[in-house]
This record gives structure tokens, C-alpha cells and sequence, in this order.
């Protein structure tokens, strides 16, 4: 377990704050419920990274993801929503209520929502750890903060993150080369538009290694039995992301899926927006989890005689 108690016990306490976690407090606050909104960094989850979202309601124009993130953070704000920045190690059922350990303190409810979305899938490429954070990166945040204006990248990656990231950078001035092992899995617009803007795609190229040679970063690839190198001056890795769900204790873990998201097989446990969708991480789709679950733990709290 983790420090001292922080606060009286929760109605409901949301984890995470991107679209799924924003939508659960905007109508817990409504429904004048007792919870905490707590989030390990950076308030808005993947929306900023996000090129041009063109797929949500009420923006017929089309919206990038850093200015649609603001918009949430600005609700956020105009709502006066309890939050606090920490992240957190392990959620554990004791009894009837849950228990929060986070790198500050415990914090306990009634309830709790999940909305701790997901982190990249490491490859397993000879050289690849040694240059993360270097040379390597599996946030384009980061590989951002890290750049110069007209930089080789290289995007690993054919789905629609790879793509999508590799426009962002195209429009930033950078230019780009994406590598796929197979015919990629993104949507036709997305690769027209990659296209479009003179990206570089190598298609069934299987990554080796990842060299430093001169001033460059290699990239060592397998083409149909040649070997093919790829240079420039940072690789960004899109092959896929994994669900937050080390943060369940193992008892719960082995109970998530009794009902029909974002319901889990624990009374009170609920499971929304990317974490929980897999492969159908949209914007909508977690707006809609976090207002289920938000609904859903309303009427599981009157059950249990909390108003």
C-alpha cells in the first residue's frame, strides 16, 4: 500500500483525463457527486497529437487536435472540476470501496472510472532501446520538443497513428520517409494525403537495427531478402499501443470483462474510452464511454443509498 490517506472517501474517482475522463466529470459534476479527477501528466490524452480531426460532431470544418484539446481544457476549467496531478500505481478492491495508491498517497470511493487510455508498443529491433529519447521516440510530443524545423524523419509504422503522424511532421517543415513492414492498414485518405504532400513510403520493409553513422541515425531494413538502409535524424515509432491496465491489481484484472463495457464483472469498476475499445480509439467513441460509466456509477451509488 501506499502514504497516509489524502482525503475523506469519493463518491467516484476518475483516472485519466483525456476525452473519456473529461466527459465522466462534466456530468458527475452536473449530477453534484463527490469525486476526483486524477491524471499523471498533461491534462487532454492524445487529442494534441492529433493532425486534423475531422470526424467529430460540430466541426464540419475540421479541427486540429492541439486547438480541440484546448476547448476540452477550457470546459474543464469553466467547471471548476476537482482534480489532481499524480500518477497512480495501483487500484485494489478492499471491501465494499476501492482503494487509489499514487505516488502521493491513497485516496478511496465508492466507485471508480478508468480512463487511464494506453501507452506505445515497444518494438524489438537491435539498437532501438539504446537511442530512446535520444534518437528513438514513441511520442511525437516529445520527438517535437527534441526537433529542429526541416529534420529527416522516420516514421515506423501503417496504420492510421503512423500516418497521421507523419502529416503532422510534413506540415511542420520536416521531412518524412514511413517504413511498413506490410501494405498499410490506414485509412486510403490518409495515405492519398501522405502522398499528397511528397511523404516517402517503403513498403515491406522489415527493420533490423538502428545505427548512428556520421551525424545520421540508420535504420537497417530487410526487403524481400536485400538489405536496405534508411537515413535520417529521428525515428518515430507508431507499431501499435497497449492498454494502462498495470495499474489494476490482479484480482480485478481477472474480472474485467464479466459485462458489457464499460461495465467490468466488479461492482463500481468501469472501464472507458481507449483502454477499453482496442483497435476503436476515437473521440467519440470515449466521449460516449465516459458518460455511460459516469451514468452507470450515478445509479450504482443510489443503489447503494449515496442520494
Amino acid at each position: 500500500m501506499g502514504g497516509a490517506l489524502l482525503a475523506e472517501a469519493n463518491d467516484v474517482i476518475i483516472i485519466g483525463c483525456g476525452p473519456a475522463g473529461l466527459s465522466a466529470a462534466i456530468y458527475l459534476k452536473r449530477a453534484d457527486r463527490d469525486f476526483l479527477l486524477i491524471e499523471e501528466g498533461e491534462p487532454g490524452g492524445l487529442v494534441a497529437d492529433a493532425n486534423f480531426v475531422e470526424n467529430y460532431i460540430g466541426f464540419p470544418e475540421g479541427i486540429d487536435g492541439f486547438s480541440l484539446r484546448n476547448r476540452f481544457l477550457d470546459h474543464l476549467r469553466s467547471l471548476d472540476i476537482p482534480h489532481v496531478e499524480s500518477r497512480v500505481k495501483k487500484v485494489r478492491r478492499l471491501n465494499h470501496h476501492f482503494s487509489i495508491e499514487t505516488e502521493n498517497g491513497d485516496y478511496e470511493s465508492s466507485a471508480v472510472i478508468i480512463a487511464a487510455g494506453t501507452r506505445p508498443k515497444k518494438i524489438r529491433v537491435k539498437g532501438a532501446k539504446a537511442f530512446e529519447g535520444k534518437k528513438v521516440f514513441y511520442s511525437l510530443r516529445e520527438l517535437l520538443l527534441d526537433s529542429q524545423i526541416d529534420q529527416r524523419i522516420i516514421v515506423l509504422g501503417g496504420g492510421d497513428i503512423a500516418f497521421d503522424y507523419a502529416i503532422n511532421l510534413r506540415t511542420r517543415g520536416h521531412r518524412v520517409t514511413i517504413i511498413s513492414r506490410s501494405v498499410p492498414k490506414c485509412l486510403p485518405l490518409l495515405r492519398r494525403r501522405a502522398e499528397e504532400r511528397g511523404i516517402d513510403l517503403h513498403i515491406g520493409y522489415s527493420p533490423l537495427e538502428i545505427l548512428e553513422k556520421d551525424d545520421s541515425i540508420a535504420l537497417s531494413c530487410d526487403f524481400c531478402g536485400e538489405a536496405k538502409e534508411i537515413r535520417g535524424d529521428k525515428i518515430l515509432i507508431a507499431c501499435g499501443r497497449v492498454p494502462n491496465l498495470e495499474i489494476l491489481d490482479s484480482k480485478l484484472r481477472r474480472h474485467l470483462y464479466g459485462k458489457g463495457l464499460p461495465e467490468t464483472g466488479i461492482p463500481g469498476l468501469y472501464l472507458v474510452g481507449d483502454i477499453a475499445r482496442k483497435r476503436y480509439r476515437q473521440i467519440g467513441i470515449a466521449i460516449g464511454d465516459g458518460l455511460l460509466a459516469a451514468m452507470m456509477a450515478d445509479s450504482f451509488l443510489k443503489k447503494r443509498g449515496r442520494r
